[in-house]
């Protein structure tokens, strides 16, 4: 019961979160307007791909003859046809293609023209027609600009573009000041298993400062996680058998690693010292590692905690995901786009869903009352 009322609650932190930044909002926007859709015309977009394909034929035609006057022509007559929402629904595909390809066949013959003794009056048709083009296609552009640096040249303006800034992060902070509330007393109830604060003046200032807390823990967890990945995976290519399983203490031996200072070529010197040779291939032992460890293990392990009065032993809690030494390990280096794309969604999660015990050596050093690492 504890589980499904920790996922409902991470599940609606996120959603309101979501919505105090407008992002469902945001997302409603992208929606283009019914009168804005491009029609649906009787011929399929027909004429339309005949007026795309006669441009290009006449400009590959022209070749170095196809100056500036005849492609801001053909440029003019595109975009006032695709202003107007004048291209069948079919036909709008092609008409980024088509613009591309007028430009790279004009772009030739602007590289050819530096060779020819009149190039500077090249370049001055090219300016009057390019002018040409936007008086016909944006004839208000040159009020705005003369407006815009106006407006621009007044300090007012600047003052109240601060103002106005501040005013909407102050509004951000306190709409999710509450949310933040709960994630950290979340955070502390599943490290300490008690809802009571300890320390409720370093509660409150870890509070207060949210907005850098919480994005020290995700910067953390992004940092464990990408160096146990990377950690795993040079592990893996030592061995004899590349699906064997890294087993409990071996993986709790490489996340000590992970969570320490020492760099990715120290932890390699290490498992070299131990005579680990490379025994396979970089990009199978990624994808095979990545699966095994996007494996939910549900069989939690104990650690254990020596004291001068008793030996206690509890739960090592699985905190957000941590990523260190970003200089030293690339994901890209070493992922595919797909393989990148399974690892995020994999970290999202962790954050969602409810932690799950593993067994994890060493000794719980987190400062109360705000587990930022685990």
């Amino acid at each position: 019961m504890k589980k499904v009322v920790k996922i409902a609650l991470r599940v609606i932190l996120a959603i309101l979160f979501l919505q105090n930044i407008n992002f469902f909002s945001f997302i409603s926007n992208l929606k283009m307007p019914a009168e804005r859709r491009a029609p649906q015309k009787a011929d399929g977009g027909q004429e339309d791909r005949a007026f795309l394909n006669e441009k290009i034929a006449k400009a590959k035609q022209l070749g170095k003859n196809y100056g500036p006057e005849a492609y801001f022509s053909d440029l003019t007559e595109i975009k006032l046809k695709e202003k107007n929402n004048d291209f069948d629904a079919k036909a709008v595909i092609f008409v980024n293609y088509t613009s591309n390809v007028l430009s790279n066949e004009f772009n030739k013959n602007v590289l050819n023209s530096r060779t020819l003794s009149s190039r500077t009056e090249y370049m001055q048709r090219l300016a009057v027609a390019r002018q040409k083009f936007i008086d016909a296609t944006d004839p208000e552009s040159e009020e705005r600009y003369l407006e815009f640096t106006n407006k621009i040249s007044v300090f007012s303006f600047w003052t109240d573009a601060l103002i106005a800034l501040f005013s909407w992060l102050a509004n951000l902070y306190l709409k999710n000041l509450p949310l933040a509330l709960i994630l950290l007393w979340l955070w502390w109830y599943e490290d300490k298993n008690k809802l009571s604060i300890s320390n409720p003046l370093s509660f409150l200032i870890c509070l207060v400062l949210y907005p850098f807390v919480i994005s020290r823990v995700w910067l953390l967890a992004i940092r464990n996680v990408s160096r146990v990945l990377a950690m795993s995976v040079d592990y893996k290519r030592r061995q004899k058998t590349l699906f064997s399983l890294i087993s409990d203490d071996e993986m709790a031996s490489i996340k000590r690693f992970a969570k320490s200072d020492l760099k990715l070529s120290d932890y390699q010197n290490y498992l070299a010292s131990r005579r680990l040779v490379y025994r396979h291939a970089l990009v199978p032992v990624i994808m095979v590692t990545l699966i095994l460890l996007l494996v939910p293990r549900f069989a939690g392990a104990t650690e254990k905690h020596q004291s001068a009065t008793a030996t206690q032993c509890q739960l090592c809690i699985k905190a957000p995901p941590d990523l260190s030494h970003l200089n030293d390990f690339a994901l890209s280096a070493i992922m595919s786009p797909v393989q990148e794309v399974i690892f995020f969604m994999n970290l999202v999660g962790q954050f969602i869903l409810p932690p799950i015990p593993k067994k994890c050596g060493g000794f719980k050093t987190n400062p109360d009352p705000i587990p930022l690492v685990a």
